[in-house]
């Protein structure tokens, strides 16, 4: 690793091996364990630029004081193997407008996305925790495609850490933002906490020194509380990896912003605006941090009465298109059906024959081929249940057959016009 660094303009960095460290300095005085590490993996690591001295770095700082270099050159071999294994994948990753297995359909759950930088260096990761829907997630997907979700996302936060590690002479982290606004302690699932874990501990193996602070915000007064009773007993190192922001209510327009938040205030260097609104910066929130609710192409939620039906229309503007409908039941099922009215006066004609959408296997979807130009009514039905609600998650929308495009969506302002509800006393 010939030649000096650069430094980024900044006084605060941190001594040791955390945020912000001297690359120069680090590799000064782990010289020796670096140079274990690479005559150890030189076979496993070949020719290859990338597994380079910064690469062996970050190994040599995560196990020196959990295991020693033996265990890191496990490390090392085990990485090797799996990224040549995902090599694919880890490639499309990273390519600009590059999408993980699952993603697209992923991402209809969970309201997660970057949120910024800490004055142009560690990338910031948001995830809007009370905006997620953990359970429809795990209803749809299984424990091991969340895990590689999870996993092979992080191949983006390595390729941004490394770059600016590379160009800063600085050693660059990520940092995870948890906004908890909106949370709530029973809006979670044992299976999503699992997938969790399993993720946490490939990642301690393949991505070393990857994440530098995971921060709270806008947590609730019960979350503190317990978080106050049970940090006596967590591990140190855990610790160090998290800090609870006192700031609360900056998802509210006009309330008091992040900047009191004493680790954001660390490391931004008065550069807010680099970060999301949320966080006290003037970015814009890109749409995969909206509530999934407020997006016209996002799922939204009805709860029925027991007793009761939900209609919603949806204009049809030509004939031969294709409606697509989405929907996914918290909890037992519920009835739909759909018909198509024409504008030619023509007899309404029955494009989905009454069915029940249950709540197992999650998200349920399908395509219909609407012949006529029109309107399509799509019943949601409840009636059959003498005591129970029910809450789902839908969306509707007419497609061309050709591009496969949008073209007309019940949005919640639409819903709100349409929905006509039938109580059965």
């Amino acid at each position: 690793m010939g030649g000096e660094f650069g430094r980024a303009g900044s006084d605060d960095f941190e001594s040791g091996s955390g945020m912000r460290a001297n690359i120069n300095e680090l590799m000064n005085s782990r010289r020796a364990q670096v140079d274990e590490l690479a005559n150890a993996t030189r076979d496993a690591r070949g020719s290859d630029p990338q597994y380079d001295d910064i690469f062996l770095l970050r190994y040599v700082l995560s196990w020196e004081k959990r295991g020693g270099m033996t265990k890191a050159i496990d490390a090392i071999h085990q990485t090797i193997a799996w990224r040549k294994e995902h090599a694919a994948q880890l490639e499309e990753v990273v390519k600009p407008g590059g999408k993980t297995p699952n993603e697209d359909k992923i991402m209809t759950f969970e309201t997660v996305g970057w949120a910024g930088s800490l004055a142009g260096l560690e990338p910031v990761y948001c995830v809007r925790t009370g905006h997620c829907n953990i359970k429809g997630l795990m209803q749809t997907f299984t424990v091991e495609q969340i895990v590689d979700w999870l996993h092979l996302s992080k191949e983006r936060f390595l390729k941004i850490c490394d770059e600016r590690t590379r160009k800063t002479g600085r050693l660059i982290k990520t940092v995870t933002v948890i906004e908890m606004s909106n949370f709530s302690m029973f809006g979670g699932d044992k299976r999503f906490y699992k997938a969790l874990g399993d993720a946490s501990k490939l990642a301690a193996i393949m991505y070393p020194q990857l994440l530098g602070k995971t921060v709270l915000i806008n947590t609730p007064s019960f979350f503190r509380a317990v978080f106050s009773t049970f940090s006596g007993i967590m591990p140190q190192s855990f610790l160090d990896k998290m800090a609870i922001c006192p700031a609360s209510g900056t998802h509210l327009a006009n309330a008091p912003d992040a900047r009191t938040c004493p680790f954001l205030c660390k490391y931004i260097n008065g550069q807010w605006d680099g970060l999301i609104t949320v966080l006290g910066g003037k970015m814009p929130m890109p749409e995969e941090l909206l509530p999934r609710s407020d997006l016209d192409n996002g799922l939204h939620k009805i709860t029925l009465a027991n007793r009761s039906s939900t209609t919603v229309d949806i204009e049809v503007p030509s004939e031969g298109v294709t409606a697509k409908w989405e929907v996914i039941v918290q909890d037992f099922g519920v009835g739909m059906k759909a018909t198509l009215y024409p504008d030619d006066g023509s007899a309404a004609m029955e494009v989905i024959p009454s069915m029940k959408i249950k709540a197992e296997g999650g998200l349920k979807e399908g395509l219909v081929l609407l012949p006529k130009k029109g309107k399509l009514q799509v019943t949601f039905d409840n009636t059959y249940s003498i005591f129970r609600s029910k809450t789902f998650d839908y969306r509707l929308s007419v497609i061309e057959d050709d591009a496969k495009k949008p073209v007309s969506n019940a949005t919640v302002d639409q819903v709100a016009e349409q929905v006509r509800t039938v109580v059965h006393m």
